[in-house]
C-alpha cells in the first residue's frame, strides 16, 4: 500500500498483460496519473487540467489535484469528467503479449481460444435464517437488538439517516437476503473486504475470480462446501469428477492483468443475469494495472451484454462531495466537542482535531455541499487513481441504465492496511 518515489516505474518482471506505456525508456506511473487527471478535467476547467498536467511533484502534491477533481465533479459535469477520464486511461494504458502491444480494449477482442473452462462446487450447508447481522464494535447484533443499535447510530452520527433507513428496510424484509437463484461474479474473491462468504451464506451462485494460487482457492472451496450456495470457478486444465478439492485448487484461478481477454471471454459464457462486483486489490503501481484490467473487462461485458450489473466498494480514504446536511451536522458536533479536545487542539497548534470540513461549496445550481478529504498520502497517487477509475465506471454505467451498487467501505484492519507501519499504528 505504501508508495515511495522509487516505485515510479513498474517492476521489470511485471511487463506483461496490462502495463504502463513506455516513457523515456521506462514504464513510469507518474506521467499516466498526471495525464489521466488532466484529461478528465480538460473540458471542464482549463486551469485545473493544466495544473495537473504540469505538476512536477505528483507523488507529494497529488491530493490537491484529486480534491479539485472531486469539486469539479460535484454537479452537471460529473458524467463528462468520468467519460474523459476513462477514455484517457484506456487510450494510455497498454496490453502487452509476446512482445506486441495494443490498447487494452483492442486486446479484449482477441482472447486465446478455449483458455478457461468452468467447474462448479455445490455447497452442503443449510440456508441461514439469521437475517441481517450488524456489529457493535466486534459484537454481532441481530433480531430485536438491531433497532436500538440503529437508533444509536443516528443519534451519535455514526451513520447517515438514509443509511439507517435502508438497513431497517432489510431487517424488516429478511426474504431479501435469500439469494437462491441469483448470480454474482466476485472479482477478487479472496479479498478480506469482499462479500464472497456472505453471498454464499445467503444461497447465491458465486462466480469467483482470483489469482491462480492454490492456497487462495483451497480456502474459497472450503467456504463454498460449508455454505448453502454454489461456486463456479475458472480452471485452465481439465479436472476430473473424482479429483480432490486440493487438485481443483491447483488448477483454479486467473490473473486479470495478464489474462484479461480470456477472463472476459469466460465471463461471456456465464448465464445471466448477473452482477459483477470488483473487489480486486494490489499495492502500488499494480493497483492501477488491476483496476485498468478489470475496468476493461467490465466495459467489454457492458458493451456486449444487457444483463450485467456492477458493484464496487469505494474507499473511505478518498475525497467525496458531501451533502450540506451532513456538513452542518459535523460542524455542529465539532463546535460542541469536549474541553479536552479543545485543549488538545490548542496544544497542537490546530494541527490536530481539525474540523472535517473547512466550509461549504456552492454549485451553479445553488446547491451547497462540502468536500470530505480522507486521502492518506501513505497510500499514494496510484491507489487514489485506481479507486477513482471505479467511481468513474460506476457513474458511466448508471448513466447508461445499468444497475449499480457502490458503497463506501468502513475503515478496516485488513492486511493491506496494517502492512503500513503508520496506518497500523493509527
Amino acid at each position: 500500500m505504501r508508495m515511495r518515489r522509487k516505485d515510479a516505474a513498474a517492476a521489470p518482471e511485471s511487463h506483461a498483460g496490462v502495463v504502463f506505456p513506455l516513457t523515456r525508456g521506462e514504464r513510469a506511473t507518474q506521467p499516466v496519473g498526471r495525464h489521466v487527471i488532466s484529461s478528465a478535467t480538460a473540458r471542464v476547467d482549463t486551469a485545473a487540467s493544466e495544473s495537473a498536467r504540469d505538476e512536477a511533484q505528483w507523488y507529494r502534491a497529488y491530493p490537491k489535484h484529486f480534491r479539485e477533481l472531486t469539486r469539479l465533479s460535484a454537479g452537471v459535469n460529473a458524467g463528462l469528467i468520468a467519460a474523459d477520464g476513462l477514455a484517457a486511461l484506456h487510450a494510455t494504458m497498454r496490453f502487452r503479449r509476446q512482445g506486441a502491444e495494443v490498447s487494452i480494449l483492442d486486446a479484449m477482442d482477441v482472447p486465446r481460444a478455449r483458455y478457461f473452462s468452468s467447474v462448479t462446487v455445490d455447497g452442503r450447508g443449510p440456508t441461514s435464517d439469521a437475517g441481517l447481522v450488524l456489529y457493535d464494535d466486534e459484537r454481532p447484533v441481530r433480531g430485536a437488538d438491531l433497532r436500538p443499535l440503529l437508533d444509536r447510530w443516528v443519534v451519535d452520527g455514526t451513520a447517515e439517516p438514509s443509511a439507517v433507513t435502508a438497513l431497517q428496510d432489510v431487517d424488516e424484509h429478511n426474504a431479501w437476503l435469500d439469494l437462491r437463484g441469483r448470480t454474482v461474479v466476485v472479482m477478487g474473491a479472496g479479498a478480506e473486504m469482499g462479500p464472497y462468504e456472505a453471498l454464499l451464506g445467503w444461497g447465491a451462485h458465486v462466480v469467483a475470480v482470483d489469482l491462480p494460487r492454490p492456497g487462495i482457492w483451497q480456502r474459497l472451496i472450503d467456504v463454498a462446501r460449508r455454505a448453502p450456495g454454489r461456486l463456479t470457478l475458472p480452471v485452465r486444465r481439465p479436472v476430473g469428477a473424482d479429483d480432490s478439492d486440493g487438485q481443483l485448487a491447483l488448477a483454479a484461478g486467473a490473473d486479470v492483468i495478464t489474462e484479461a481477454p480470456e477472463v472476459t471471454e469466460w465471463l461471456m459464457q456465464i448465464e445471466g443475469p448477473f452482477v459483477l462486483g470488483d473487489y480486486v486489490y494490489a499495492s502500488g503501481a499494480m493497483h492501477v494495472r488491476t483496476a485498468a484490467a478489470v475496468d476493461a473487462i467490465i466495459a467489454t461485458l457492458l458493451n456486449r451484454r444487457r444483463d450485467v450489473g456492477v458493484a464496487y466498494l469505494a474507499t473511505p480514504t478518498d475525497v467525496y462531495a458531501v451533502p450540506s446536511e451532513a456538513v452542518t451536522h459535523a460542524l455542529r458536533g465539532f463546535a460542541g466537542s469536549s474541553p479536552i479536545v479543545a485543549t488538545a487542539r490548542g496544544l497542537g497548534g490546530h494541527r490536530v482535531f481539525r474540523p472535517n470540513y473547512a466550509g461549504m461549496q456552492t454549485m451553479p445550481t445553488g446547491h451547497r455541499f462540502g468536500l470530505f478529504d480522507g486521502l492518506i498520502t501513505q497510500q499514494g497517487p496510484n491507489y487514489a487513481l485506481a479507486k477513482r477509475i471505479q467511481q468513474w465506471r460506476a457513474l458511466r454505467a448508471r448513466e447508461s441504465g445499468v444497475w449499480v451498487s457502490i458503497n463506501v467501505a468502513p475503515a478496516t484492519r485488513t492486511q493491506s492496511v496494517v502492512s503500513s507501519s503508520m496506518l497500523a499504528a493509527a
